[in-house]
């Protein structure tokens, strides 16, 4: 654990997993084993937001290969895409970063059970929107599938800024509402307060150039959008 690349105190956890000191706790734990199962399934993907979980994999495999320097993962969830991706990858220090420990624990699971080394990771329970990173440490930072639940997301691309050195890239992924039956499901899941308001794949990138970030490649995939831009 390189301790001078962090401006809040970190503490561990269990074996490499740390923690910010003072952090609460989070709301995910008690749903931790049921979310991995529904978000892995291959059938619900394809019907509800017309992508398969290799569509996922390849855009995390897109955020690696795009330097060899330290890398964020920011809601890194359960690992259900990413796991054999992030075994794959010795080249850069990486850290796993999501709010529930639950879901830490079954991500560092699926990664240990893949028998690689993975000694360059180390999973991070820290908040999103206040990341525990100093200014213009990190080189790279990954988001997949937690821009939707905020009801304000600029501060998740303005968290993301302020860790990225210049010229570092943020991937994100995020539910649009670009696809009918897509946008039907956002709808009902912003009613039972599981997402925030649903947003246009438009407005999803407005708000990333608008917080200082140039755009590399959009594309939209059903009712994904995946964008790789660089900090100005």
């Amino acid at each position: 654990m390189n301790i001078e690349l962090f401006r809040d105190k970190i503490i561990a956890v269990e074996n490499q997993i740390y923690e910010v000191k003072g952090l609460q706790k989070g709301t995910y734990d008690a749903q931790a084993i049921q979310y991995d199962k529904l978000i892995s399934n291959a059938l619900y993907n394809r019907i509800m937001w017309g992508n398969l979980p290799k569509d996922y994999t390849i855009f995390c495999k897109k955020g690696l290969k795009s330097n060899e320097g330290v890398i964020a993962d920011i809601g890194c969830g359960t690992l259900s895409f990413t796991h054999k991706v992030y075994a794959e990858h010795n080249d850069s220090k990486l850290f796993l970063c999501d709010l529930s420990l639950e879901m830490l624990k079954i991500g560092q699971n699926k990664l240990e059970s893949t028998n690689k080394d993975i000694s360059n990771i180390t999973f991070l329970r820290s908040d999103a929107l206040h990341m525990p990173f100093k200014d213009n440490t990190v080189q790279t930072v990954l988001s997949f599938g937690i821009f939707h639940i905020f009801e304000n997301p600029t501060q998740l691309i303005q968290e993301a800024h302020r860790m990225l050195k210049n010229n570092g890239e943020l991937f994100l992924s995020s539910l649009c509402t670009d696809r009918k039956l897509s946008k039907k499901y956002l709808g009902l899941l912003h009613k039972k307060g599981h997402v925030a308001k649903p947003l246009s794949a438009a407005e999803i990138t407005a708000i990333v150039v608008e917080n200082g970030f140039s755009i590399r490649e959009k594309v939209i995939k059903g009712g994904m959008l995946y964008l790789s831009s660089r900090k100005k």
